[in-house]
């Protein structure tokens, strides 16, 4: 499952299907948090069901449509629903159990196969009406909790998304519903937040500007976090724009602040269009190192290995892994040995890297004595958990084919 600003909250490229709780003071960004959830969730693939008792369906559209979203998704994937005005035209399905009974009806609507025109057009006891027994991918948003409970009560809502927590767990269902607080006392949001398997938060940032607000992710079942606060506005559009400090993420490729969004890999950030070349450098798409600038005959080269140990233990936090590798990374770029020949081939290995160094054949050895020094000195200051132990060794004589 993937959400608006996964990577800046989570650390994780995805999570776990979930119901999510969004939280937050009034006119913080709630709502827009939710369309930009909506957008999320149609352009991947999945039904949605909105629901929201101070928005039209036509307002909702015409949105979706000024931020790109294509009318043929709007048409066949959102299902809208204004609990408000169906009551006020005395609409049957007024009420929280016709509701559900609604998203229940959409979850076990058979998916239509997409057969070509040659099968369809043959007479077949297996392909008539043919329907595929998956179900479907299917998504609610509420906006928000705090006008169903005026409209219906709090025990009523209460038993609503009880309802709609059992049937994700049925259905994989995901989604998102707005609360306002302090809108309910302690207990009342611990029985309602039993319900959900993740909590959002939002806030304003009360020492800037009223347009900076920020949010964090600060639980979600089954995984370990470290919440932590990140910064955002809402664009004249309606939209929400992600901020990041400078210090946040600087590019494992090109060594530079990323300002836009970063690509998450293998636990390292990267520019959008650097995670390709790292990939191929790595071997996954294979390529010729003459793309890089060198030679493609034979090549000799005198190489340098290293990597962490025991990077790969499971109780390390992404972030904790990240930091050594960036550790490990600023140490060597720091070596006079590493700086001392512009020539080199440098391929990152994830924990990592391999330095092949083309003209002066005694630079993997004076690397390795400079670095183990560095390291020594790095290290006398940390805890032992906070340490990097690296292994590496020299290869004075190779060929790169």
């Amino acid at each position: 499952m993937h959400i608006p600003g996964l990577v800046e909250l989570t650390e994780r490229e995805e999570i776990p299907k979930c119901l999510i709780l969004l939280t937050g003071n009034s006119n913080v960004g709630k709502s827009s948090y939710c369309r930009e959830f909506l957008v999320e969730r149609i352009s991947g693939q999945s039904d949605c069901m909105y629901i929201s008792c101070t928005a039209t369906e036509e307002q909702l559209q015409s949105w979706l449509v000024g931020v790109g979203v294509p009318m043929t998704d709007i048409s066949t994937k959102l299902h809208f629903i204004n609990p408000y005005v169906r009551r006020q035209t005395s609409d049957q399905k007024a009420d929280l159990s016709s509701i559900l009974s609604e998203m229940k009806e959409i979850l076990n609507t058979p998916l239509n196969l997409n057969i070509g025109n040659d099968v369809a057009a043959q007479p077949n006891k297996n392909n008539e009406n043919v329907v595929s027994n998956k179900k479907k991918n299917m998504t609610i948003i509420v906006d928000s909790l705090n006008h169903l409970i005026a409209l219906f009560g709090l025990k009523d809502v209460e038993a609503f998304i009880a309802d709609v927590y059992f049937t994700s767990k049925m259905y994989a269902l995901t989604g998102i519903c707005a609360l306002t607080l302090p809108s309910l006392d302690m207990d009342q949001y611990e029985r309602l937040n039993r319900s959900f398997d993740a909590i959002l938060e939002m806030a304003f940032k009360e020492e800037m500007e009223s347009r900076i607000r920020a949010m964090r992710m600060l639980l979600i079942c089954g995984v370990v976090l470290n919440p932590k606060w990140i910064d955002f506005e809402l664009a004249s559009d309606g939209t929400v724009k992600f901020l990041q400090k400078e210090s946040d993420f600087v590019c494992y490729v090109c060594k530079t602040i990323i300002n836009e969004n970063p690509a998450l890999y293998s636990g390292l950030y990267f520019h959008v269009d650097h995670l390709e070349v790292y990939k191929k450098l790595v071997g996954i798409y294979g390529l010729s190192m003459s793309e890089l600038g060198f030679s493609s005959e034979v090549m000799d080269a005198s190489f340098f290995f290293i990597d962490i140990v025991g990077l790969s233990d499971p109780t390390y936090s992404v972030s904790s892994q990240r930091q050594k590798i960036e550790a490990l990374n600023n140490l060597i770029m720091s070596c006079s040995a590493y700086n001392l020949e512009d020539k080199k081939i440098i391929l990152p290995t994830g924990d990592g890297m391999v330095i092949g160094f083309l003209l002066n054949p005694e630079l993997p050895v004076k690397l390795g004595i400079q670095l183990h020094q560095k390291l020594r000195t790095y290290n006398k200051a940390k805890a032992d958990k906070d340490k990097n132990r690296i292994k590496f060794w020299a290869c004075l004589f190779g060929k790169r084919h």
